[in-house]
């Protein structure tokens, strides 16, 4: 049968050429841009996709932000989630009982705001998540029972590997160094003013589909820009993080410092202001070195305590 060796030569051609494309696509989705030059500005490549939302618009619209699901990269079911949930009200519950209420406590925080940021980038996923946010609502309660009117929030990307600003870059020609090259998705847990903590709110802050990528230059900005419209005379920013800013699509096509670059310039700026104390707490992680105020912990308790020594501390 004369036809099965030429059907295998063009089987093996076939199989040689895809191989020689999906290196050569590797290659060039792979080559990182070198660093600028420390002045060099830093850019946005396109605002079209950031979301700021609530908690509950999460539900309708969070499949949408992004191409996660038609790559596959949401989970296929909510069963981990249901997880994280149990798993956090179990550690959230430990707290019961633990902390004295003392009357004079009441008012010691009268006149001030806190907004807590949590960092939700990938590396918070399973039993990080889990006790941050445990430790988050734990804080946030003790923080308002002590008389602060507290915000809770957080920060990630919509969609792995710069979700739709990166195909809105590729199918423009690829410009070099188009700055940051991913969609920004702000998420509002608990607003300022809330009569009370919103459990059905945090029960989102542990969808395992939101943890993407972590702009942190960007988070320090907009946190600061919603504790410049309250009206309370101290004013805290309290961030919750486990790692630097990382973002692949920014990262290679801007060069390795790109993202950190810019995060230190806006902490310089709002250390050097003094409207707002920036305070933070390290999950799993030193951050003493990007921030002055700090402490470090790898369980709820660590982080509650850092949180109320921290904005009692003056």
């Amino acid at each position: 049968m004369t036809w099965l060796p030429v059907a295998l030569n063009i089987t093996l051609v076939a199989a040689f050429l895809w191989a020689v494309v999906a290196i050569m696509r590797r290659r060039g989705r792979w080559q990182e841009a070198d660093d600028g030059p420390d002045s060099e500005p830093y850019r946005v490549y396109t605002r079209e996709f950031d979301r700021v939302l609530t908690a509950a618009d999460l539900p309708a619209i969070l499949h949408e932000l992004s191409p996660d699901r038609k790559k596959g990269h949401f989970e296929r079911d909510d069963g981990f989630w249901r997880h994280q949930i149990a798993k956090a009200e179990g550690i959230y519950s430990a707290f019961e009982g633990t902390t004295p209420h003392d009357e004079h406590q009441a008012s010691e925080l009268n006149d001030t705001a806190v907004l807590l940021l949590v960092d939700q980038s990938g590396s918070m996923r399973g039993e990080r998540m889990a006790w941050v946010a445990a430790g988050t609502r734990r804080l946030a309660e003790e923080l308002s029972r002590r008389g602060s009117n507290v915000s809770v929030a957080g920060y990630t990307t919509a969609g792995w590997h710069g979700g739709f600003a990166r195909q809105q870059w590729i199918l423009r020609g690829k410009p070099t160094r188009p700055g940051r090259l991913c969609a920004l998705l702000h998420i509002l847990y608990q607003p300022f003013d809330a009569p009370s903590f919103d459990v059905d709110g945090w029960r989102q802050m542990l969808n395992p589909d939101i943890l993407r990528e972590n702009v942190d230059g960007e988070a320090l900005e907009w946190g600061a820009a919603l504790l410049r419209e309250r009206t309370e005379k101290r004013r805290i920013l309290f961030v919750v993080s486990d790692g630097a800013p990382v973002d692949d699509s920014t990262l290679i096509n801007n060069g390795p410092s790109y993202m950190h670059r810019h995060f230190l310039d806006v902490r310089d700026h709002l250390l050097a202001a003094g409207d707002l104390e920036l305070m933070a707490f390290g999950a799993d992680y030193r951050v003493a070195e990007y921030y002055p105020t700090s402490r470090d912990g790898c369980n709820a308790p660590d982080l509650v305590d850092a949180g109320l020594s921290l904005v009692l501390t003056r």
